[in-house]
């Protein structure tokens, strides 16, 4: 039986971690009141700028979804919030590091990118993107550039970056520096040396010697397939 829509505003608020309807209403910028009456029925619609707010606040739903139900709950690109402050419960925080990483012909930064940022994100987010909540410190999020991976990482995605995992550990997704050049690329050990390929067929793969490897700094291993997608720059 489909969800009224008290009930779909109770469950994007607690699953976005607000526990109190009045934290989530002064969050959103709309008075307890106007909540306290969409969740216990009393108002029977949701319509305007505090649908536009509510969703805003309730981090991954579709404002379609609050409205009438229609379609999917959750979008597959949330846009996620910048974080001040303490952590809000039920959220995981995440460093935002500052450069590009490229999925394309490379992207030169600076050494490595430094974190400028911090982000948090709905622990349910978080399990169902990489399949657990990793502790402090240990996932980065960076922004790849480019086409090169696409469709596996299209331009403007966000990834995790397990930046514990800084060494070959057989094939997959790594954020590699190669000859000042940060890239996100696809790493696999064949017979003849490193191939560091790209998804997308009209960019060449590179095969790194046996004896040229450690030319390739491996800064993390990117988690995830789907990732984390924004429609705009934090």
């Amino acid at each position: 039986m489909p969800m009224t829509l008290a009930q779909r505003l109770i469950h994007a608020r607690t699953e976005s971690g607000y526990s109190e309807a009045a934290d989530a209403a002064r969050k959103a910028g709309i008075t307890p009141s106007a909540l306290y009456q969409l969740e216990n029925g009393t108002t029977k619609s949701l319509r305007g700028s505090t649908a536009g707010k509510l969703g805003r606040v309730y981090t991954g739903f579709r404002v379609e979804w609050l409205i009438d139900g229609s379609g999917p709950a959750l979008s597959d690109g949330p846009i996620l919030p910048a974080s001040y402050g303490e952590t809000p419960p039920g959220y995981v925080r995440f460093r935002v590091m500052e450069g590009e990483a490229s999925g394309g012909y490379g992207t030169v930064n600076e050494d490595f990118p430094e974190v400028v940022q911090e982000m948090d994100i709905a622990e349910w987010q978080v399990r169902s993107q990489i399949g657990f909540v990793p502790e402090k410190d240990r996932v980065k999020l960076v922004t790849v550039r480019g086409d090169s991976m696409y469709p596996d990482i299209k331009n403007g995605d966000v990834v995790m970056v397990d930046v514990c995992r800084n060494f070959f550990e057989g094939d997959g997704i790594y954020l590699i520096n190669l000859s000042g050049y940060t890239l996100v690329k696809r790493l696999q050990m064949l017979h003849d040396g490193l191939h560091i390929i790209s998804t997308n067929a009209k960019y060449r793969s590179q095969v790194i010697a046996p004896d040229e490897i450690e030319s390739i700094h491996v800064a993390g291993r990117v988690l995830g397939a789907a990732l984390l997608r924004r429609a705009e720059e934090f």
